[in-house]
């Protein structure tokens, strides 16, 4: 008896069909293993990068299924089904390549639903069509929940240029900044021989960490 083909097995065979060039092949299998487990986040970024590697044809038949697809996004996004959301603005994507209604559609439902590197994958080719300001707060905040660090400063910046007063755009620099240097080796030494971070902004010139032996002569003189 033939046991049953598991996701990675899918996984490894349309890998196997993109080596070929056979990406439509490749396409169906993606949707394979989606059918599996539709929180493959790999498989759907895959078949994002399969729709820029082959044309497709707008027909009439192809319009009447845009309109369903799109209503279907309407209706499932107020239900607040993301993952529903995201397989209709991907059905959407294999009718017109670049929507940017069905991209900005997967990027707020992908970062409901917690899919940042989705997020991230589809917020290159949003920027690339011209961002808004709260495309860059969720896409500035994927980086830094996926700890990119310097892309999600760099991100939170572009937004902070367009509103000043952004106080989201504003933290995510921050946390940002702090996450990369507590990631990162360098350390305050302090005079008992302890190591303490120090977060960016603050001029490490200007912190006081007493010793040991400084905090017990204080003590000893109250």
């Amino acid at each position: 008896m033939q046991e049953e083909e598991t996701e990675n097995d899918i996984l490894t065979r349309a890998q196997k069909a993109i080596n070929d060039d056979d990406f439509i092949y490749a396409k169906f299998l993606y949707n394979e293993a989606l059918a599996i487990n539709p929180q493959d986040v790999a498989a759907r970024t895959a078949m994002h990068e399969l729709r820029e590697k082959f044309p497709v044809s707008i027909s009439v038949f192809d319009g009447i299924k845009f309109i369903f697809f799109a209503i279907k996004l309407l209706i499932c996004k107020a239900k607040g089904n993301y993952e529903q959301v995201i397989n209709a603005a991907e059905n959407l994507l294999d009718i017109t390549p670049s929507n940017k209604f069905a991209l900005r559609n997967i990027l707020y439902a992908a970062y409901r639903a917690g899919y940042c590197k989705l997020v991230i994958f589809v917020a290159k080719k949003i920027i690339e069509m011209g961002v808004e300001l709260e495309d860059l707060i969720v896409i500035a905040q994927s980086y830094l929940n996926e700890k990119i660090f310097d892309q999600a400063a760099k991100i939170a910046k572009e937004a902070i240029e367009l509103d000043p007063a952004n106080e989201e755009a504003k933290d995510i620099l921050w946390k940002s900044s702090i996450e990369k240097h507590m990631n990162s080796n360098v350390a305050l030494v302090t005079a008992d021989g302890n190591k303490r971070f120090v977060p960016p902004k603050v001029d490490a010139d200007k912190i006081f960490i007493a010793s040991h032996s400084s905090h017990e002569e204080n003590e000893g003189r109250r």
